[in-house]
């Protein structure tokens, strides 16, 4: 029973951790985004790499499930896909929508230091979240061979 209250703790701080870097995120891009657009329209940006790295995931499983399959996606894998992207597109929604000047209060008086370290993480996030189906590609060969 202990056990169980420990592991649901430390579940409970990894969510939050993870919660924290994707509101830190979405502050870095908003702020890049300020003198542009409204804050607000930089939630598909967080929504597209948080759909690239769950697809990415998602791809990795099925692939090392079942390795020798060569064919595309059925219309349902498809559905399955979109209706995943609206999914985190309304969760980020509810979730981001008109919390900028909260995001702000919270992180404006960062180190510059530490604000540059932030926009190398963000830039390393984003690189990586497209990287990871060149990543799958190796690891499972899917690329042509000369």
């Amino acid at each position: 029973m202990l056990l169980i209250i420990n592991l649901n703790n430390l579940n409970m701080k990894f969510i939050h951790k993870w919660n924290t870097f994707f509101e830190y995120f979405f502050y870095k891009i908003a702020k890049l985004n300020i003198k542009f657009t409204k804050p607000d329209k930089t939630i598909a940006s967080v929504s597209g790499v948080q759909f690239l790295i769950i697809l990415n995931i998602f791809i990795f499983f099925y692939s090392l499930l079942s390795p020798h399959t060569s064919r595309g996606l059925n219309y349902i894998e498809i559905i399955f896909i979109v209706a995943l992207l609206f999914l985190i597109i309304y969760i980020n929604i509810s979730k981001y929508e008109g919390r900028y000047e909260e995001f702000d209060n919270r992180w404006r008086n960062e180190s510059a230091k530490r604000k540059v370290i932030g926009y190398i993480i963000v830039i390393l996030l984003i690189i990586f979240s497209f990287g990871l189906f060149f990543i799958n590609g190796w690891i499972f060969g899917k690329f042509k061979k000369y």
